[in-house]
């Protein structure tokens, strides 16, 4: 990649993160409010409104930063989520923008976050009014992943937890395993493809970006994964075996990329 060409993909990185914050901004000051009013302040049917407000609104997002060059996104087997109701949703998670594709995604989404996120002034209110943080005690975030899913949203959720650490193995913990047997709701594997997230993995500097290339995200929506087969077992055994065939099966996917 030209110096030229590296500057530019790098701007385009930025201009998203500035474009986000600043929409988030707007989005927590002035719509949450009338979304409020339209929803006549009824918390259950402002959620419905602001989750289908996001999902359009992550979906322009990624539009922009494929147009102005910063990603290039593919999707294999993409009409498998346009009706999706009531499932936990997974994937491998190795750079920052993860979250906001499956979110452009997967429709009713819910997520677990991060709690030191309602920290965050951009983002905050909005984890508060729609999210599940992992600052309340799991029994806590069980039931709102359980109760959230009954009303037919999406949990997207990260089996590691956090983002991967480049070159080395992924480690799996068991909290997707667990909501989806205590909820009784199937999974939906997504694997992350593409060239490396230079410059968007865990501990990556600001002006880094990929050296050659922009960032290339392949996904693919592998089949369901039932969890009738583990129903029967003590919960502790089960969501070892669901969490071990969870990972299997989007490891799997890995000698067709070399990612």
């Amino acid at each position: 990649m030209t110096r030229i060409s590296y500057i530019w993909h790098v701007w385009a990185k930025l201009f998203c993160f500035a474009f986000f914050g600043s929409c988030s901004l707007i989005l927590v000051l002035i719509l949450f409010p009338v979304m409020h009013c339209m929803a006549g302040f009824s918390e259950k049917k402002f959620k419905i409104i602001a989750r289908k407000f996001n999902y359009r609104y992550f979906k322009i997002f990624v539009k922009i930063a494929e147009f102005i060059g910063c990603i290039h996104l593919t999707v294999e087997n993409k009409d498998e989520l346009s009706n999706l109701r009531s499932k936990v949703v997974i994937a491998n998670h190795p750079s920052l923008l993860d979250v906001v594709i499956l979110f452009s995604l997967v429709p009713n989404a819910d997520c677990i976050v991060k709690g030191d996120l309602v920290q965050n002034i951009f983002i905050s209110r909005i984890i508060k009014n729609l999210y599940i943080p992992n600052n309340i005690s799991f029994e806590e975030q069980l039931e709102c992943a359980k109760n959230s899913m009954s009303e037919g949203n999406n949990l997207i959720i990260f089996p590691e937890g956090t983002r991967s650490k480049p070159g080395e193995p992924w480690e799996f913990k068991k909290g997707a395993a667990r909501m989806a047997i205590y909820s009784k709701n199937d999974i939906i594997p997504i694997f992350f493809g593409g060239n490396e997230k230079i410059g968007l993995r865990k501990h990556d500097k600001v002006l880094q970006y990929h050296p050659t290339e922009r960032y290339t995200y392949n996904l693919k929506v592998l089949p369901q994964i039932s969890v009738k087969e583990f129903e029967n077992m003590p919960l502790t055994k089960s969501a070892t075996k669901l969490t071990h065939k969870m990972k299997k099966i989007l490891e799997e996917e890995l000698p067709e990329t070399g990612i």
